[in-house]
Parts: C-alpha cells; structure tokens; sequence
C-alpha cells in the first residue's frame, strides 16, 4: 500500500513566512505557500512544478507537522521532501529539490534510497524523484520531472 498524502483544504496549518512573490502559481492547492522564498532554486522547482500539465495541484510540504505532512521513515528521523503533488491521472507525485552542494551526500543518499523504495513498493500509484539544478543527462528539473512522469 503507498502511504500517500490527503489534499484536503483543512489540513495546511502553515505558519510564515509565506510565499510573497510576484509570480502567482495556478496549481498550489492552498491560497498560501509556507516557507518559499521569491527566488533561489526551491522557487525554480516550484515553477516547473506548476508549469507541468500532468500537475493536477501540488502542496510545499509541511516540515514536522505530522498529521498534516508527508513523510517517510528514516533510520533515525524523519524525511519530509519538499513537494508533492497529485498527477492529472491520479497518481502521487513526490518531488525533493537538492542543491549541488547537497545532492550527494549521505543524508541525500539514504532520502533518495527512501523515497525510491517508496515509490516501488507502490505498483505504480506513486513516484519520487531528487530533482537537481540540471542532471547529468543534461536536463532542467523541469525535464527531469516531465521524463519521470
């Protein structure tokens, strides 16, 4: 069974900072946004997020608010990866950002072997990714995402 998220309107407990940019996103399933900044690479995975038609709507992932959050299980914590989405087609989407200076890391490693083992055990009805700046096939998240699903 995939341990997947409910988009329902009651559970986004967000507290700020909230998104205040000038780019208004179309899919966002809440009104606000917690903790996006108006720029930098979590903004740009937004955006191609946002921008997908396969994107039914997309949340930015409560961190830490466990009945209102995606996670999985770590070895010693918890893992709340940074978006997630539901596809047009009904399938779960779940999207972690990593920077270059983090994309390979331990931490990363187990989160990447967590997420993917996630997505396998789930026939099919849910995907993860760890979508990078631009991968070493060359393409934007936005590829990556759009190749993914």
């Amino acid at each position: 069974m995939c341990h997947c998220y409910g988009f329902s309107p009651e559970h986004y407990p967000a507290r700020p900072p909230y998104y205040a940019g000038r780019y208004k996103f179309q899919k966002h399933f809440f009104p606000i946004i917690e903790d996006l900044k108006a720029q930098g690479e979590e903004y740009e995975c937004a955006k191609a997020i946002d921008s997908l038609p396969e994107v039914k709507y997309w949340i930015r992932n409560l961190v830490r608010r466990d009945h209102a959050s995606f996670w999985l299980p770590l070895a010693h914590n918890r893992f709340y990866p940074d978006f997630v989405c539901e596809l047009t087609d009904g399938r779960m989407l779940v999207v972690e950002y990593k920077g270059e200076a983090y994309a390979s890391n331990d931490d990363s490693a187990e989160k990447r072997a967590v997420g993917e083992l996630w997505a396998k055990s789930s026939q099919g009805r849910c995907l993860f990714i760890m979508a990078v700046e631009q991968d070493n096939q060359g393409r934007d998240v936005r590829q990556q995402i759009q190749d993914l699903v």
